[in-house]
């Protein structure tokens, strides 16, 4: 499966997650302040977000790899993973 996030949709994620994380999270005021910055930084048409999109992409990406499992056929009915098969 390959999922590909527009910055739009990046930005999107990133905005309701840091104000979920500022509205139920007990924090300081100054680690609020640096949550908000941090937004701040990568606004629509930044490159900090156009980064933070590639990253986030990735990240979903590998996540992605690592949960989704393969199988293949081995001696009759035996299942083996495919990442178990690369190993053998």
């Amino acid at each position: 499966m390959n999922v590909i996030l527009s910055v739009d949709e990046a930005h999107a994620i990133l905005t309701l997650v840091s104000a979920q994380v500022l509205d139920n999270v007990e924090l300081s005021e100054e680690a609020r302040e640096a949550i908000r910055n941090w937004r701040r930084d990568r606004a629509l048409g930044s490159k900090e977000l156009d980064d933070y999109a590639d990253v986030l992409n990735e990240a979903l990406g590998n996540e992605i790899d690592e949960r989704t499992t393969r199988f293949i056929r081995k001696r009759g009915s035996q299942r083996v993973s495919a990442a178990e098969e690369r190993v053998r």
